[in-house]
């Protein structure tokens, strides 16, 4: 369990890398709406951790996007589901969390109004459910709850960054027991149990492989 929480920071460090190298998009103009900006995001991290070792310790990420016929059009709970396993022999853990993406314009978010209805459908879903807020300065994670009961904009409030975030999911700090996806091949079911349009599965099993983040 040590090496785990001795490889969290460098961990959680790569992702935020990988999330600040899917912003470029944003700065460069490549990308204009939220779904875009998520897809980028999951996929980066999926592929900065995929086989990443250390300290005894292999990650991995799979993502999945519902691309299905009207999934456009769809109404989901949630823009993505994420998820960790993590698989140790002296750890074992399996929980999520629920995440709505805005894209800040102008600094603000356009509709303040159905964000907050949003939100209200992940926080019927599960207590553990964030918005992340896209701006070409970076990414910020704001609770849901937070966003229902204030009448301030979402920029406003009080948050973390995709860094420290991602820390505290890892340290078990942040996630709900009932969103589990105990292998790859139940992503899907979960993804639409908690009707998100993305998900994001992040592993954790002990390696005979060892290196430095």
């Amino acid at each position: 369990m040590l090496s785990y929480y001795h490889a969290v920071r460098g961990v959680a460090r790569r992702i935020a890398d990988a999330i600040d190298h899917s912003v470029d998009a944003l700065r460069q103009g490549r990308v204009e709406q939220e779904p875009a900006m998520t897809d980028r995001m999951i996929g980066a991290i999926e592929f900065s951790l995929d086989g990443f070792r250390t300290r005894g310790i292999r990650w991995d990420g799979k993502t999945l996007t519902d691309r299905g016929k009207g999934a456009q059009e769809a109404q989901y709970g949630a823009d993505f589901v994420g998820v960790l396993n993590i698989d140790l022999p002296d750890f074992k853990m399996s929980k999520g969390f629920l995440a709505q993406a805005k894209l800040l314009r102008h600094d603000t978010v356009d509709d303040l109004e159905e964000l907050k209805r949003q939100c209200h459908r992940m926080l019927n879903l599960s207590p553990d459910s964030f918005v992340f807020l896209y701006s070409r300065q970076g990414v910020r994670v704001v609770p849901a709850i937070s966003v229902v009961g204030a009448a301030l904009d979402p920029s406003y409030l009080y948050s973390r960054s995709a860094q420290r975030f991602f820390e505290e999911h890892l340290q078990c700090f942040i996630g709900d027991q009932a969103i589990q996806s105990p292998t790859p091949e139940a992503l899907e079911h979960l993804r639409r149990r908690f009707e998100a349009r993305s998900a994001l599965l992040l592993t954790a099993r002990a390696s005979g492989l060892e290196t430095t983040p």
